[in-house]
């Protein structure tokens, strides 16, 4: 699997300084050359959560905030639009609740997060435009041994819990308080999770060098398929975080950057489009019985290593015998399938017809 860009933006733009803004609270913020009387709390621990919501058609950002203004902090809940990238909606408060912390997308393109009380953790399950609590799904006591909840995807029709604890991942089934099983993160630390399906997540991880690894996995037969990485970004990323687009298949990256010189949001959204990385070919099959003279349909299929569909630049096509191929170059299909003419010579059984993928 491989991570094709379609798009990167800065989603997100904050509020202007007004005429005594700081005069209490925060004077930094519209401090000059600072313009913006808003910034994220910190570099690294600032955003609840971020996901796609089916019913927006929109990526949401919840995110604790520095403000010039009295209480000199809040939540902002950012609407992005799924189609620009841009928050095309406007920025309104957004409230975690009580002890609310790590929202989440999951089964039903519902939105689920971690409630905090006393000493145990619930995931409940929250109403996508108000936040507010709908109800209780699960507690950390209905997982063995009361393990805490990290970053999480739940599957609530087979009653799967994804939880990330630093580089292990364990698979809970929270009715029958069983550990299905654990799959060890192939870089650092799990910074995000996102549900997909109700067999597949996605994980991202700060990786090396600068260049996060997003990590593809399977939590019911327990197993990595795919781990990738995206584009060094041009400035350090303090926190990454993805969300999966259930309408238009795209894995979106938010990156949490420092403020420009003058406080302006650098935050980027990318968005990526999973597509497989070719490694077989089936053999071209006709369509019609060959007869000498004749111009026959022929199929051929491009996959991965998994059996899922492949997709490459372009595949050429060769014959080393009496016969022509029409069309020497063709591009795949989008389901894997490879479509060509092949006008038969006087002998179209001795013909060799090879393909080679360009990707």
């Amino acid at each position: 699997m491989s991570l094709s860009l379609l798009q990167s933006t800065i989603p997100i733009r904050y509020e202007l300084c007004q005429p005594g803004d700081g005069a209490v609270y925060r004077p930094e913020l519209c401090t000059p050359p600072r313009t913006y009387r808003e910034t994220f709390f910190n570099l690294n621990n600032s955003i609840d959560g971020f996901w796609y919501d089916a019913a927006q058609d929109a990526y949401i950002l919840n995110v604790q905030m520095k403000y010039a203004l009295w209480p000199s902090f809040r939540r902002n809940k950012y609407t992005i639009d799924a189609e620009t990238g841009l928050d095309a909606i406007g920025r309104v408060d957004g409230s975690s609740g009580v002890g609310i912390d790590a929202y989440e997308n999951g089964e039903f393109g519902k939105v689920y997060a971690q409630q905090t009380g006393g000493s145990f953790t619930s995931v409940v399950e929250i109403d996508p435009v108000t936040l507010g609590i709908v109800q209780t799904v699960m507690d950390e006591d209905d997982l063995p041994g009361s393990p805490n909840i990290g970053r999480f995807l739940i599957n609530r029709q087979d009653s799967i819990l994804v939880s990330e604890d630093t580089i292990i991942t364990s698979v809970y089934d929270y009715t029958a308080v069983t550990l299905l099983g654990q799959f060890a993160m192939p870089a650092l630390t799990v910074q995000d999770l996102a549900y997909e399906d109700n067999e597949r997540g996605w994980a991202v991880m700060p990786g090396f060098d600068g260049i996060p690894t997003i990590v593809k996995f399977n939590y019911k037969s327990i197993e990595v398929e795919a781990v990738t990485g995206i584009q060094a970004g041009t400035a350090p990323d303090f926190q990454v975080l993805i969300a999966y687009d259930s309408k238009r298949k795209v894995l979106a990256v938010f990156r949490q950057r420092e403020d420009a010189t003058d406080g302006a949001a650098e935050h980027v959204l990318d968005l990526y489009k999973p597509f497989a990385v070719p490694t077989n070919m089936s053999a071209p099959i006709p369509m019609s019985q060959p007869q000498p003279g004749q111009v026959v349909t022929m199929v051929a299929h491009v996959y991965g290593d998994r059996g899922e569909v492949g997709q490459a630049k372009a595949v050429t096509i060769t014959n080393s015998g009496d016969g022509t191929i029409l069309q020497p170059t063709v591009t795949p299909r989008t389901n894997g399938a490879v479509v060509f003419q092949y006008l038969s010579g006087e002998n179209p059984g001795s013909d060799v017809i090879t393909l080679q993928v360009d990707l």
